[in-house]
């Protein structure tokens, strides 16, 4: 059970020795069955991770620091009705989940109310890191059928690479924090949180990855990939939450993920290995809630795509709680060579889209190195909904030039609504569409 160490780490920049020393919010103070929960800060988010055991309801107590005129809880289908008493909230989860709350609009501090089953330890631990300790362990290398476990109320500050790792797994109800190897306003080396490389049948449970110098989570060129039950929360750019690249059979669910860029993204490209440039195929992401803040978007597959074919991709059951200033919510960017078909967008939710909606391209872009453009086809959307905030705009648009030409096609929209208006022409959603075919709306083609 001992841990192992590359002898090229990541460099720690400001090493944390005791838990205590890992800053907790000035602002909240949460009870949950009466009992206090530690509430950590951040500059961009406070949160907070009760550990439950079963699906029971949970009654929280929430107390505020400061004055404040209106509370908002988020996804909007969790139906909170929280009893306020100056600066106290009361109010009851009927099912545990990961849930936000915002005060007087301040997308700066809000508080992750993110509850995460327990993990039980397994009988068998190759790397053990235990409730009430940090561990500055750099980089932590994980070999094949090795498991690594984080009890809960373990700080483990630093990175976990796997090469060729398969029936690996990371487990338990922990931290992994990246705060202390990156400057606090400024990235860290290129290197994500969690590297895995040419690793399959890979389970990752109940973890919370915070504050990364770059991307969080990226597996690539894997095979048989499940996820489930994390959170992540990222808050300087580039900050991407999973980053599926160049892989197969990938599942992810139940998870939270609050990125400053892309927080679920599909690629083929060189990073985190040249392996990566590789088909991807059969990934589905579902019953997660999102908060895409600054850069990038909320699910997006894209720029990088080297690689001949991108396909049969399910999102479903998502809450998208946020999508802030530029990106798009759903969007598609073929960059690259790839034939991006059987895509599938359904049963989403969609809060706050402050820019666009529905981004698909096909384009050269500063991230391309194929010389040819790929296609996008067959893309599906069922049952999206837009709740409240702006009416973004949407776009899709191809690429065309004197030596090649790849127009969008075949593109569907089924049971759109947006701020309660049902979606039946292009017009209706804002859209602009140029140099592509086939766009339907509830089974009518509007463009040919």
């Amino acid at each position: 059970m001992a841990v192992r160490y590359n002898p090229n780490p990541a460099r720690i920049t400001e090493p944390l020795y005791q838990v205590k020393e890992l800053e907790k919010s000035p602002l909240y103070t949460v009870l949950c069955g009466g009992k206090e929960l530690t509430v950590y800060h951040t500059d961009s988010f406070d949160y907070v991770i009760p550990v439950v055991d079963d699906d029971s309801p949970l009654d929280f107590q929430v107390n505020v620091s400061k004055d404040f005129q209106k509370a908002v809880f988020r996804p909007a289908k969790t139906n909170v009705q929280a009893q306020v008493s100056g600066r106290e909230l009361r109010f009851q989860l009927k099912k545990p989940g990961k849930v936000t709350l915002e005060l007087d609009d301040d997308l700066k501090t809000p508080l992750f109310i993110l509850c995460t089953k327990r993990v039980p330890k397994p009988e068998k631990v190759d790397h053990l890191f235990e409730s009430g300790k940090v561990y500055n362990v750099g980089t932590l290398e994980v070999k094949a059928g090795e498991t690594v476990y984080l009890e809960e109320g373990s700080i483990v500050c630093g990175c976990v690479s796997a090469l060729f790792a398969h029936g690996m797994k990371i487990l338990g109800n922990g931290i992994l924090n990246g705060c202390v190897w990156h400057p606090k306003e400024e990235n860290g080396e290129v290197r994500p949180m969690i590297s895995l490389v040419f690793c399959n049948d890979v389970k990752i449970q109940g973890i919370t990855m915070v504050d990364g110098g770059s991307w969080h989570m990226v597996p690539g060129a894997c095979r048989n990939v499940e996820i489930e039950d994390v959170n992540i929360m990222s808050r300087v750019c580039t900050g991407d939450g999973i980053d599926i690249v160049g892989c197969e059979d990938v599942t992810l669910r139940n998870s939270f993920i609050r990125a400053s860029d892309d927080c679920v993204c599909i690629k083929a490209a060189s990073y985190p290995d040249p392996a990566a440039n590789r088909d991807v195929k059969n990934i589905l992401v579902e019953h997660c809630v999102l908060w895409n803040a600054e850069p990038g978007n909320g699910v997006e597959i894209g720029y990088e795509v080297r690689c001949d074919e991108i396909s049969d991709i399910t999102f479903r059951d998502l809450d998208i709680v946020h999508c802030q200033y530029a990106g798009g919510v759903l969007t598609i960017h073929n960059a690259d060579r790839a034939y991006i078909h059987n895509i599938v967008y359904e049963d989403i939710r969609v809060e706050d889209a402050q820019a666009k909606f529905i981004d698909i391209k096909v384009l050269d872009s500063k991230y391309s190195l194929d010389r040819s453009r790929g296609r996008v086809e067959d893309i599906f959307f069922r049952n999206i909904e837009i709740l409240n905030g702006d009416f973004p705009v949407s776009i899709i648009r191809g690429f065309e030039m004197h030596t090649e030409m790849s127009w969008p096609q075949n593109i569907h929209f089924d049971n759109v609504v947006v701020l309660g208006k049902q979606i039946n022409s292009p017009s209706d959603l804002h859209m602009v569409v140029e140099l592509s075919n086939d766009i339907w709306f509830n089974g009518k083609v509007f463009v040919k």
